[in-house]
């Protein structure tokens, strides 16, 4: 946090200072000199009266060409001289007045917004003042205060959705009406789950389903998944959609769900290193055309996707118990993604929801090539 802002102090307009201050240079030195010079002339006037008068006597008139003019019993020249000196050093004061208190402020905002715009959105520039620079400061530190809570509320806003979705719902002031897309959907769900539920207490259960959660977003992410939303037990992740576009969306989502198994593999290893049970699941991958945008009402809206490959994703995940695979795949996701693992065909299998049949593959590893001894 920062510290403590320095006490204020109520100074005139910077206006009336500036003006202060050419009115000390620039016109009391000028008086000074023009009242010097009328006292001068004055002096030189009574001199030439009393020559006059002693002119008929055939005196010298005492102001002799070669003498020095005096005033007060100073010579003119030192005094001018002395005014000048004072004149230099009233500038020289006025513009360490003018640099502390104008241009100081100033330079004190500008180093703020250089610690701003690196980052630190918890700088505060001093408010010294009541003038116009103290209330430029206190501006500047409300603008960044406002800046922070954007930031914060983005931060929260990105631990319940994805940090895509949160920058295009600002982008597009939250109306992210539905577009047709050809995404992969990829849909994983924790098999037994109730058995599961029921050795652990609650605690427990949440703080475990987090850990599951958290490992396999993150690799759905570094896949270039989108993690769409988490039901329960359940996860949908989307590969393609107009959040995180691309054309190599089946390639993705089929190395996802072997990078999913793997870190699952990870995962269990640690449960039981703490004595907890293990967990298997099952994933569907589907390709299709699906709709994507925001759906609900006016006061609950939710970015998902809806389709045909929604379904068939879910459904292949649920056979997952019958055939006893880990990961299923369409003929379309394998027909676009054929090198991206190795794909058996279980055959064609009916789902539920859809009038014909659908070809389904297992999906495994490719075979590693075993080095052969010399």
């Amino acid at each position: 946090m920062a510290s403590q802002e320095p006490k204020q102090r109520a100074r005139r307009p910077i206006v009336l200072r500036l003006l202060a201050a050419f009115l000390g240079v620039s016109l009391l030195p000028i008086s000074v000199l023009a009242i010097l010079s009328y006292v001068e002339s004055r002096g030189m006037t009574h001199s030439e009266e009393a020559g006059h008068e002693e002119a008929g006597e055939g005196e010298s008139t005492g102001a002799e060409s070669g003498d020095v003019e005096e005033l007060f019993g100073v010579p003119v020249t030192s005094i001018e001289l002395g005014v000048a000196s004072i004149s230099l050093m009233l500038a020289i004061l006025m513009a360490m007045y003018v640099a502390r208190t104008i241009v100081r402020p100033i330079r004190e905002l500008e180093a703020s917004m250089i610690r701003v715009e690196a980052g630190d959105l918890e700088t505060r520039a001093p408010v010294r003042s009541q003038d116009e620079l103290g209330r430029l400061a206190k501006s500047f530190n409300r603008m960044v205060e406002g800046v922070r809570r954007e930031a914060l509320i983005r931060d929260l806003f990105g631990q319940y959705v994805t940090p895509e979705l949160v920058n295009e719902a600002i982008a597009h002031e939250g109306k992210l009406e539905g577009q047709l897309v050809t995404s992969t959907i990829l849909f994983s769900d924790i098999r037994d789950f109730t058995g599961v539920s029921e050795e652990l207490p609650a605690s427990t259960l949440v703080e475990m389903l987090n850990r599951y959660f958290s490992r396999m977003a993150e690799t759905v992410v570094s896949n270039g998944g989108l993690v769409n939303k988490f039901g329960g037990d359940s996860l949908l992740a989307v590969f393609g959609s107009p959040l995180n576009p691309t054309k190599d969306h089946p390639v993705q989502a089929v190395e996802a769900a072997l990078a999913i198994c793997r870190a699952l593999d990870e995962f269990n290893a640690e449960q039981r290193e703490s004595y907890l049970p293990e967990i298997m699941i099952g994933i569907g991958v589907a390709t299709g055309d699906v709709v994507a945008g925001n759906i609900g009402g006016i006061k609950r809206l939710e970015y998902t996707v809806i389709g045909d490959a929604v379904n068939v994703a879910a459904r292949l995940q649920a056979m997952t118990k019958e055939t006893g695979e880990t990961v299923l795949a369409s003929a379309e996701t394998v027909r676009s993604a054929p090198d991206a693992a190795r794909f058996v065909e279980i055959g064609e299998l009916e789902v539920r929801g859809r009038t014909k049949k659908v070809r389904v593959f297992s999906v495994e590893p490719k075979p590693t090539d075993t080095p052969q001894d010399d």
